[in-house]
């Protein structure tokens, strides 16, 4: 849960500093705190000179807030404003409204406000205006959330880059400048891990299984087993990124996937082929939109959109219909879910070596196309500017981005933005060129 703190400001100078709207407003937020899933944590007294600023700001840093509201219930002059500007922590300058609008101004805190955003910090700012309740308060302020949960996802979460990238997949060879913690294993881990694994807890998983599938309980022992592996070297970790080829189907039989899919449905958070960015990617946009985000390749376009796909690992919660395990499309080995993508909008975010990232969304049509996880993107948008399909091909191929996807439930470009803004990463621009050569160094 994000951790907000407060600062009321409130020069004694003004009508309005006598009024108590700093309590009311105390009230008001703590009342939004169930519905937008946060903890107001801490609170100062107001200040109402420079002297007290400087307490309170190394106050809130001493906090452990995730976001920091400077409250404006009068003006401020920017010598009151200062100490929160240089600490390190996102911050937000919010305005309450006047309490009436003709005779003696109350309380000039929207002057504040505007004096305050004009100041220099090296960081972003997020403005607010307007009382807890209203509409365009709430919705800005639900935005920030959403893009802080993101933050949070890339600066604390620890994952497990179990064997690194996939063999030539050299776009998956970057860690990421996030925060994000990582640690590194070797496929020795997951072969001892294996043979941990007791007969009789295989003999338990299988017999809860109930998904369709071309293969007797017999037939999927080797991956039963392989799910139990892999669960039990995900634990403590917030998601895995795995080499999940060749060395997996060379050494026992069988394709990750199934396994994948089903640890996917219980919470589990996997990026294949060591794509250790997409995991990023997959961490934020999970902690955005509440709901489980995948990766996927473009595999095919045509005037009707664009292909996405991917071997079979996606949670049922993608699904547009009934799953199926199947036999690898190449391999023929088992298992992979196959299934439709559920049709609905979706986000993406490419996080990219240098503080770069890509934010993508579009339209899935819940159509099926290849077999594994499939779906067409029929609508599409970068950096929420609306773009064709076609468009949104030329774009991602013109940056020359790893080919991975990462794509998660909702429309979220908006919290995505902002995340990055609040990280420093720079967002690309659509590159709408079809006919120029764009290789570059």
């Amino acid at each position: 849960m994000l951790r907000i703190g407060l600062v009321p400001i409130v020069r004694p100078l003004f009508r309005g500093a006598k009024f108590g709207l700093e309590v009311k407003a105390r009230a008001a937020l703590e009342a939004l705190a169930p519905r937008l899933d946060f903890e107001l944590a801490w609170v100062c007294e107001p200040v109402a000179d420079a002297a007290q600023a400087e307490a309170a700001a190394k106050a809130a840093q001493a906090a452990q807030l995730d976001f920091l509201l400077l409250e404006h219930v009068t003006f401020a002059t920017g010598d009151l404003l200062a100490p929160f500007l240089e600490l390190p922590l996102p911050l937000g300058l919010w305005a309450l409204p006047e309490v009436w609008d003709s005779g003696p101004l109350p309380q000039n805190a929207l002057c504040g406000l505007n004096l305050g955003m004009s100041l220099r910090r090296q960081t972003p700012v997020k403005w607010l205006y307007g009382d807890p309740e209203d509409a365009w308060f709430f919705s800005r302020f639900r935005l920030t959330l959403d893009a802080l949960r993101g933050v949070k996802a890339l600066r604390e979460s620890r994952v497990l880059w179990l064997g690194g990238p996939a063999p030539g997949f050299f776009a998956f060879d970057a860690l990421p400048m996030t925060g994000l913690m990582v640690e590194k294993a070797d496929l020795s881990e997951l072969w001892a891990a294996l043979e941990a694994v007791q007969d009789s807890e295989v003999d338990e998983l299988l017999s809860g299984f109930d998904e369709p599938s071309d293969y007797t309980q017999e037939e999927l022992r080797t991956t039963a087993r392989l799910e139990l592996a892999l669960a039990r070297l995900a634990q403590g970790f917030d998601g895995v990124a795995i080499r999940e080829w060749p060395e997996i189907p060379e050494k026992l039989g069988v394709m990750a996937y199934s396994a994948m899919a089903r640890l996917a449905d219980r919470g589990y958070t996997f990026a294949p082929e060591g794509d250790l960015l997409g995991l990023a990617g997959q961490l934020a946009l999970q902690a955005i939109s509440g709901a489980p985000a995948i990766l996927l390749d473009i595999a095919h376009f045509s005037e009707r959109g664009v292909m996405l796909w991917h071997g079979g690992e996606a949670p049922k919660a993608w699904a547009e219909g009934p799953t199926r395990l199947i036999a690898h499309f190449n391999r023929g080995c088992p298992a992979v879910r196959d299934m439709a993508l559920k049709a609905g909008p979706v986000s993406g975010l490419r996080i990219l070596p240098g503080n770069k990232a890509v934010v993508h969304g579009g339209e899935l049509s819940g159509e099926k196309g290849y077999d594994g996880d499939s779906g067409l993107l029929t609508g599409a948008s970068w950096a929420a500017q609306e773009i064709e399909p076609r468009q949104f091909l030329a774009s991602w191929l013109n940056h020359r981005l790893p080919h991975h996807l990462v794509v998660g439930m909702g429309e979220h470009q908006g919290a995505l933005l902002e995340m990055c803004a609040w990280l420093g990463l720079e967002v690309l621009p659509v590159n709408l060129e079809e006919n120029r050569l764009v290789w570059r160094v």
